[in-house]
């Protein structure tokens, strides 16, 4: 067996991606760990800042990895270029993973330079990568991993590979210092069309055990961590795929009160990152819930009032879901933020009427009101779509809204982020689909096969390197 010497693997960490990046490395040090190779590898955690100075301090064959929102490219498009190229010129590699290099593994490479990109859940992808980059194996032939070919004018990529069990993922990495969330839940059974998480984990949900939701619960107390939260797309459907079981969600709530409410830890469920369907807000399940949980709020996704809308995104629920949901919320001691979404795809001055009509309600039953604007993210079913511009009347409502603190979010700064991914889609920066994909790399046909010898030379450099005797 070849094995190589001790390679720095650096690591791009931002807010926007913590929770990923954390979950990532976990699950790699485990299997480094079984596979005795966890010594030959040091990790240097920076951000996109700082990045080029650790780079250039290194001056030897390293990994680059990070992983990418769609958000984050219009502001990041410029450095990211420019860190890859340092990257490339001391001799390392560079891979990107996340729902941007999963919806767009093409503009990935072909735009923002990077070497490789990880499509799908990459956990298992890039252990095996590295596994095999380490054992002198074939590192490309992992599958899930997109590249420039020989040729230089298209990206290949095999089938996506899948972590079948959450229970075999960390969900931190204790031995980086990283915590967050626990994760429970993975996929979604509903594809809404705006969103990326059913497109990126696919529409068969998967959970991580009470006995192992607990268990990692407990170290996170020993840390000092007592603020037990989850990661989940739908936090009321635990074990379960779009009809609840409220049987295991108050299975997972009893136990974890028993066995960290007990020690001093707070559960919270319902709020960020596990924000609640309106379907799923009932007299029973609040009442299965209410017992058991620490926070006083629920997050509760509406998107539109407009049941045309609703039906068009797929978000199978119904408007009158919404209210009633808010109503049942304050009925039981819950404070409610509630989400919608302005210009979307094929809203019109009726869909914003009633919508607005519902806010107002949503409002008057107590609710406070989260505000978002339609992005067009990669992978999903509007990936192509456009922002309707949301009116200067229904801006200056809720503007007014915001002045009453009864609204709050980010969607001014959305509507202007959303132009910019559209520009760089348009530009074909932001690519998506193969056929585009051809374009781009034809244009650039020589850049293209001068970054691939590159990438290959310096591939080998590193699985060429002798061991290091320590």
């Amino acid at each position: 067996m070849i094995i190589l010497p001790k390679i720095s693997v650096v690591v791009v960490v931002e807010e926007e991606n913590k929770y990923s990046i954390s979950v990532l490395l976990g699950y790699l040090l485990k299997r480094l760990r079984e596979e005795r190779l966890d010594n030959y590898y040091r990790f240097i955690l920076t951000n996109w800042v700082n990045v080029s100075e650790v780079l250039s301090s290194l001056n030897r064959p390293h990994i680059l990895i990070a992983s990418l929102l769609t958000t984050q490219i219009p502001s990041l498009y410029s450095r990211v270029q420019s860190v890859l190229e340092v990257s490339r010129r001391l001799g390392g590699i560079s891979a990107a993973g996340g729902p941007h290099a999963t919806g767009d593994p093409y503009g990935t490479i072909l735009n923002l330079g990077f070497d490789l990109a990880f499509i799908g859940e990459a956990e298992e992808n890039f252990a095996e990568f590295v596994i095999e980059l380490t054992q002198g194996g074939n590192p490309l032939s992992v599958s899930g991993v997109a590249t420039i070919s020989e040729g230089g004018v298209k990206v290949s990529y095999s089938n996506k590979r899948r972590v079948l069990s959450l229970d075999l993922v960390p969900p931190f990495c204790r031995e980086l210092g990283l915590f967050n969330p626990i994760e429970i839940m993975r996929g979604c059974p509903h594809a809404c069309r705006y969103c990326q998480v059913s497109y990126l984990f696919g529409t068969f949900p998967r959970f991580r055990s009470t006995e192992n939701v607990v268990s990692f619960a407990k170290e996170l107390l020993t840390r000092g961590i007592r603020d037990i939260r989850f990661v989940s797309p739908s936090g009321f459907e635990y074990m379960c795929s779009k009809n609840l079981n409220l049987s295991a969600l108050s299975s997972l709530l009893e136990t974890l009160n028993r066995e960290v409410r007990s020690l001093g830890g707070r559960v919270y469920l319902g709020t960020f990152p596990s924000e609640v369907r309106p379907e799923h807000v009932t007299e029973e399940t609040l009442r299965t819930v209410k017992a058991y949980v620490d926070n006083k709020k629920l997050n509760i996704g509406a998107q539109t009032g407009s049941e045309r809308l609703l039906k068009l995104l797929h978000r199978e629920h119904g408007a009158d879901d919404v209210l009633n949901a808010v109503a049942i919320a304050n009925k039981h001691g819950f404070k409610v933020d509630v989400d919608y979404m302005f210009g979307l795809p094929w809203e019109d001055s009726q869909d914003l009427e009633i919508t607005m009509k519902q806010i107002e309600r949503v409002i008057q039953l107590g609710g406070r009101i989260h505000c978002h604007t339609f992005i067009p993210l990669p992978g999903t079913p509007l990936s192509f779509a456009s922002p309707r511009a949301i009116p200067e009347t229904v801006k200056s409502k809720l503007v007014k809204l915001m002045g009453r603190g009864k609204l709050w979010g980010q969607w001014l700064w959305q509507e202007r982020l959303a132009r910019d991914i559209v520009l760089l889609r348009e530009n074909n920066v932001i690519v998506i689909n193969y056929k585009r994909a051809s374009e781009v790399a034809t244009k650039k046909s020589e850049l293209v096969k001068r970054r691939f010898d590159v990438f290959y030379n310096n591939l080998r450099k590193i699985m060429s390197l002798n061991i290091e005797t320590t």
